[in-house]
């Protein structure tokens, strides 16, 4: 049993799972773009991009190192947080009896203020899959985070590589941004991502 069993389940079924709602709203309100560019990333990126439209075959793991890696890598850089690929979070079945399958495995990826830590404040999960199949195991991943690390509320990212949405859960409402993101836009993820990192500084 693992996170990725929550991956066949609806919004609906989710929702009555993990005993949130889920709405659409603007989770960058206050947003204010940064006048950096990122361009040598940016050109890195978007030269992979253009061998990925050549080959159909391109697997979850190559597109997360290829594309999704560097651009983490940098946020770790330009706004000083920490990236850890593949975290065992692990939470006792008797914490969550009323779940259909237990909490546990890793994530693709978690960021947190900790620079070389994995501790709290969690600030983001990282799922690598397209939106409509991260989706169950993204909210399983942030419900869990809540738990283990004692938060009020968590992020979650969840890429192809190309297409970057972003959530919040927090106080049992699951938000989706309403925008989005592209890997044409490494600036406004990146910035996004330094957004994020604030909020828990506050």
């Amino acid at each position: 049993m693992s996170y990725s069993d929550y991956k066949g389940y609806s919004t609906d079924q989710l929702e009555k799972i993990f005993k949130v709602q889920t709405a659409i709203g603007n989770l960058f309100e206050n947003f204010k773009p940064s006048s950096k560019e990122y361009s040598e990333t940016q050109k890195a990126v978007d030269e992979i991009k253009s061998r990925f439209a050549l080959n159909e075959d391109a697997n979850e793991a190559t597109r997360s190192h290829l594309l999704v890696t560097p651009v983490l890598l940098n946020a770790c850089v330009e706004k000083n947080v920490g990236a850890f690929f593949e975290p065992p979070v692990n939470l006792e079945p008797e914490k969550t009896p009323d779940l259909p399958h237990q909490l546990n495995g890793k994530y693709d990826c978690a960021l947190s203020l900790h620079t070389y830590k994995f501790v709290t404040p969690i600030i983001s999960v990282v799922e690598v899959k397209p939106t409509q199949i991260g989706i169950g195991q993204c909210m399983a991943e942030m419900y869990a985070t809540l738990k283990v690390f004692e938060q009020s509320k968590v992020y979650g990212i969840i890429t192809d590589g190309v297409e970057w949405e972003f959530y919040l859960l927090e106080n049992s409402v699951l938000t989706v941004d309403k925008k989005g993101c592209y890997i044409s836009d490494v600036s406004g993820i990146l910035d996004r991502i330094g957004y994020i990192a604030d909020r828990f500084k506050e």
